[in-house]
Order: C-alpha cells, then structure tokens, then sequence
C-alpha cells in the first residue's frame, strides 16, 4: 500500500474522530413579519398604506472592510406577509445617488461588483441550507441555494419570485414579493425561517447586513430568525408542466427526417412534508435555455447550467470534492434523449435523501456503414446526507449506469462510497471522501480518496487537498478529468483594503498542484502566483505567472494586461501572453469587452489568439511539431425587452489544440434565440442552431412551449 493512500486513510480516520465538532449559537437578533391583507403591487414605489404598519429595520454594519463598523450609508427594510407570500422593501441610502451602478439585465447574471440586495432564507430551519434571492437596481433576479454552511453554492436551482426597483435622489428603493410556493415545509400555525439580508455598495465595496453581531452571509448556522409567519401556505401538493417542441432539421447527419415533434412533460407530488416524488418524461431541449456564457464547440463536457427541473430538487444533496454526480452527464450530446425519469427527495429528521432513476439513450459513434449508433441506458442515483450537529454532515452514496447496445457493447458501471463535512471551527472545516467502482475497465486499483483541510472567510480563503484516483477508478455519471494520479493541490486568496490613495484593493491567489501517477513517476508539478493591483476602484493591472513541469515539458508562462471598469457588463480586459510552452516558445493576445448600451441592450467580446514556435516532435500534449497556433473567438448580443423576455445572438469560433487536462475544441456554434418566461414555471422558446456534432455541422430550428398548472 503506498505511503500517500496510508496518509488519505488515516486522514479520513482523523475526520471520522473529530465529527464533535465545537458548536456555536445562533444569532442573537431576530424580527417579526408583520400580517397584511392589502393587496401589494411591486412597482419599486412602496407606497402603499400596508408598508407603514411594518416596524422599519435600520442600523446596518460592515461585514468587509472595517468589519463591525456601522454601515455609513443605512440600509431601511420593511417586511410584510400574507397567506402566499413574503414582501420585503428596502431603502438603500446613498450619499452619491448619482454614483449608484447597475450593469446586468439578464436574470441569472452575476451581480457583484454592482449596487445589489440579498435576501437569504433558510426556510426548513435545518441551520446549514438555504435559498438565496439577489437582485440590482434595474430589477434583475438571480438565485440559488447555499449549501452545507456556505462550502458550497448551487447556481443552478431557479425560483419563482418578483422585484422591482427604483433609483431615487436619496438611494434607490426595491420591492420584492417571494411566494411561499417556492418552498416545502410543514403547514404549522406559526413558522420560522431563518434570514439574512445583505447589501453591497459598489463605488466603495462596502458589504454590509442587518445583524449587529457580524454573521457572515455564508454561514447558514448563524442566521438570525424572521419570527410570526402565521397560517402561510407552502407549495401545492401537486404540479404538472407539459411541453410540446417542434426541431425542423434544415442541415442533419442522420435519417431520422426534417420535422421532429415532441413531447413532454415534469410532474411533482408532495404527499407529505418531508417527501417529494417527481416524475419527468423526455425533459429534453435544455442546451438552448441555458445562457451559452463560454466555448461549446467540440468539449466532451460542455459545462452548461442544469435547467431541467426534474434535476435540480436534489442538485446541491450532490456537492462533493470528487464529483460524484452530474446531472448533466445524462443525455449529453444533441442527440441523446432522456426517456423517463422517477426521483424520490426529502429530509427525515436530520437525514435528507435523494432516490433517482433515469432511462435514457446516448449516442455512442457511428458504425461502420456512417450510421448513428445509440446505447440504451438506465441510471440510477442513490445519496442520503446525515447532519450532525450545526454545521458537519457525513453521506453515502450509490450510482448504477448500465448501458446495452451501442459500439462498444453492452456495459455496467457502479461507483459506492463516503464523504463528510467536518468543522472543528466557525470558519475552518475538514472534507474526506471514499469511493470505489466497478466497470469493465477493472476493478483493482478502482477506488479514490480525498481528503481536504479549508479556512474561509470574506477577505480570505485557504484550502490544502490531498487526492489518490485509481487508474481503473470510472463513474460515467460524474466528471473526473484525471485518473491515476497521486497529488495534493493548495489554494490561498487574500483579498486585503489598503486604503491607499493609489491602491484602495488588492487581490493576490497562489496555487500549488503536485501529482504523480501510481507507477510513482511524477506527472506535473504546477504553481501559479496571480496579483491584481487596483489602482483605483475602476482600473485594475494583471500579473500572472506559472510555472508547469507536465510531463516533461517545463512551462513557464507570464501574462501582464489591465481590466477597466472590473464590472460584469461593463469592463475592458486587454492581456499579453508569453514563455515556454510544452517544448516550444509562445507568445498571445487575450481580450474581453463587456458593455451595456442604453437600458436594454448588452453585448459580450471575447477572445485569445496564441503562437508557438519550435514545438518538438515529441510534444504529444500539444497534438503538432513545429509551429503552431490556437485561437477561439465569443460574442454574444442580448436584447432585453423586460428580464423576462429577451432576444439572443452567439457566436463561438475556435481552434484549440488539446492542452495539459483539457479537451480539444474545433468548430463553430451559432445561437439565434427568443426567449420568454411569461408566468410561473412556464416559458417560449424560438431557437436557431448551428453547431458541430460528429464530424460535421447541424443546422437546426427549436421550439418549446411549458406551461405550469
């Protein structure tokens, strides 16, 4: 047994051994809802008579810079309720109204570095999970799920709620209405949820909440209490949303005919509080609702947000360092489809499971006459989650992917395994994790093991991991990019104020990565120092440079370069490359513009073009000898007639040869799209694509049609 698979054992021992874990109370401050029976119109006004029986909630304080401090300008917040929803009305003061910043439009965007407002909720009262509502001053809504005490974020996960919001000479205002249909919980007579609200300032970058005892907002464990939420109504006991779409095949590499229709639909029961069953049939054509941010073309894992819902009930149950599953890795590819599905999802006590099984079909190549080969498949997912204590939680977890037909025959695979949370402090927690496999690739040397030590908090973050893969570890129904390797891999991101008058922020990362394989012949050897000097809040200079010993080659690469206006739509980016690249001799020009013009239009830029010189004939990595080139380009224009209805244009080109643990990318990816999201749950898509699938380009025109009952 090697001395680094003995050390990843006896760190999960140590794990397992510190599971009492010290435990820290809630927060001391708590608020009371206050009871309407007005109708409230979300108009970012809130004016009307209901808003001024509320108590107002005041004295906010910083929670980053100057830590504790009261906040300088105040944030005032006015909370009210009815039997279906929760209203929340913030007046977020401002000294310098005219300095209030708001890029995104879309919804989902990311929002920091821009004037914005969150309203977190933790609505079981579990202390570790909870659902986030984040939104700007042009109404955009973005939300997601904070997992596990704030070690993990679940992007995916989308809500139903309204906002509106208001610049006004004083700050600006936003009214929000969160129904309590998002939620499943228990009917009670009286409920409690736990809540947070926090706000960023974007001229200074001053976060601040509404706790005068300093909780962090990522610490679920720590929320104060929103207390009197009488006789609410959770989410129905049942909901159905069928769908037709239409794809009209105007460029295709099958025989399968020009019109396609199709049909489907997701249904949900909750026969009680602490279970759900959800159904789906054929829940395809999801590629095109998720926003293509980034290069698509020819990956073997396009990482496309999950918008299936089926999928997202138990998304954030699945969070662990090795990956264990991705929802994505069902029906993949244009091609593959997904049958049916059946899910089983609660929370018993302290224990939340997750029961899933899939029939689907994959496209595996084409045989030896050009014709489409498809394997039929079953999945099936199995994950139970037991808290313990506050904050630390341990898992277990089983997969079975069993594949007949297509050209490699018929093929089982089953991954067991373990993993914990572990907090032996506030802010610094333990991850241990154990797996083991069965496939037709092997079962000895099939197991894999983590274990990984991590310290956070909003100025900081460290993290030293340990990892043993097995050569023949496999589990299709995860991502793990590398197998048969030994290694540890270290993390450190201080975010120090200086306040100087020519340096107000500064952002320095340092990575670290050593691997080796199992016959011990060490395989890369990577560091990576990346300093971001702003010299003022709205100019930023980049230095970055590593040094990569991967098999073989020492890489030794600098990249210097400046972004303005470091704001989501709104920022210039301009960079050199330089160095040693595998072998050879690189030199290149990254660039990024994000823009916003007027208040419905935003476009995207993107691209980097690379040169190498002298490349030897051995530098396999780099798949030619010589000289050589990549490049990929990204472009992306979005009008918005509301948040909720868009119009969309991206283009992706790109030639990148395969580097370091990365697949290659070769092609073209064209997206024309409307989009309309015109009630609850219920959305219109028009499509047109065009885009690489085996070997060749498909044009093709979608439509979809959902509709919530």
């Amino acid at each position: 047994m090697s001395p680094f698979r003995n050390v990843c054992r006896w760190g999960t021992a140590l794990c397992v051994a510190l599971v009492p874990a010290l435990g820290f109370a809630d927060s001391t401050y708590k608020v009371t809802a206050t009871q309407t029976k007005d109708v409230i119109t979300i108009d970012g006004k809130g004016d009307e008579p209901a808003w001024q029986t509320a108590p107002e909630i005041g004295g906010w304080f910083l929670t980053r810079v100057d830590y504790g401090r009261p906040a300088p300008d105040d944030t005032k917040v006015r909370i009210l309720y009815d039997k279906d929803n929760l209203y929340f009305l913030f007046h977020c003061l401002d000294s310098k109204p005219e300095r209030i910043s708001g890029y995104t439009v879309q919804n989902e965007g990311f929002l920091h570095q821009e004037d914005n407002i969150t309203i977190i909720l933790d609505t079981y009262l579990d202390h570790r999970n909870a659902y986030y509502f984040w939104t700007n001053p042009l109404g955009v809504r973005t939300d997601g799920r904070i997992v596990d005490d704030g070690e993990a974020f679940s992007t995916n996960w989308r809500g139903e709620w309204e906002t509106k919001s208001t610049v006004v000479k004083d700050g600006w205002i936003s009214e929000v209405r969160i129904p309590f249909a998002n939620f499943q919980f228990e009917k009670k007579e009286e409920m409690t949820f736990g809540m947070l609200l926090d706000r960023e300032q974007s001229r200074n970058q001053e976060w601040s909440n509404w706790t005068p005892d300093g909780v962090n907002s990522a610490k679920v464990s720590r929320y104060p209490h929103l207390d009197g939420l009488k006789d609410i109504n959770p989410r129905s006991i049942f909901s159905i949303t069928p769908y037709v779409a239409t794809t009209v095949a105007l460029k295709y590499n099958d025989d399968r005919g020009t019109l396609r229709p199709n049909v489907g639909a997701d249904a949900r029961i909750d026969p009680a509080p602490w279970l759900s069953l959800k159904l789906t049939a054929n829940p395809d054509f999801s590629d095109s609702e998720a926003d293509q941010g980034f290069l698509l073309l020819d990956t073997e894992q396009p990482l496309l947000p999950e918008r299936r819902q089926f999928f997202l009930e138990s998304e954030h149950l699945f969070i662990a360092p090795i990956n264990i599953f991705t929802s994505r890795r069902i029906a993949l590819r244009p091609h593959d489809r997904v049958w049916g599905g059946l899910q089983l999802t609660g929370k018993v006590g302290d224990t939340n499971f997750a029961m899933m099984d899939i029939q689907h079909r994959d496209f595996t190549g084409k045989d030896a006459n050009g014709r489409d080969v498809f394997e039929n498949v079953n999945s099936g997912v199995l994950r139970l989650q037991h808290d313990i204590g506050k904050r630390s939680m341990i898992s277990l977890v089983a997969l079975n992917r069993s594949g007949r037909g297509g050209i490699f025959g018929d093929s089982d695979f089953q991954t067991v395994g373990l993993d914990g949370n572990f907090h032996v402090f506030e802010e610094f927690f333990i991850q241990a994790q154990a797996l083991k496999s069965w496939s037709p690739l092997g079962n000895e040397d099939s197991d894999a093991y983590h274990v990984g030590l991590h310290r956070f908090d909003t100025l900081s973050e460290f993290w030293l991991q340990f990892e043993d893969i097995g050569k023949n570890y496999a589990n299709p129904l995860g991502w793990t990019p590398v197998i048969d390797k030994q290694g540890y891999n270290s993390h450190l991101f201080l975010n120090p104020f200086p306040k100087w008058r020519f340096l107000p922020r500064l952002d320095v990362t340092w990575d670290t990565l050593w691997r080796r394989n199992h016959e011990h012949q060490r395989t890369r050897w990577r560091q990576r120092l990346n300093v971001q000097p702003y010299l003022h809040h709205d100019f930023a200079l980049i230095f970055d440079g590593i040094y990569d010993d991967n098999e073989g080659f020492r890489n030794r690469l600098g990249t210097f370069g400046f972004t303005l206006f470091p704001h989501d739509w709104q920022s210039y980016t301009l960079s050199a490359i330089g160095g040693r690249f595998l072998g050879g001799q690189i030199r290149g020009l990254n660039g990024a513009v994000n823009f916003k013009v007027g208040p419905h239009i935003v476009a995207r830029f993107s691209g980097f073009y690379t040169r190498n010189f002298g490349v030897p004939e051995n530098s396999d990595l780099f798949g030619v000898s010589g000289d050589g080139y990549s490049f990929s380009g990204y472009a992306q224009l979005r009008y918005h007639f509301s948040p909720d209805l868009y119009a969309r244009l991206t283009l992706q080109k790109g030639d990148v040869y395969e580097l370091a643990d990365y697949n290659a990318v070769k092609g073209t990816f064209l997206d024309a799209m409307i989009g309309w999201h015109y009630r609850q749950w219920s959305d219109i898509f028009l499509v047109y694509t065009d885009q690489p699938f085996a070997g060749s380009q498909e044009r093709r025109i979608l439509s979809k049609i959902s509709f919530n009952y």
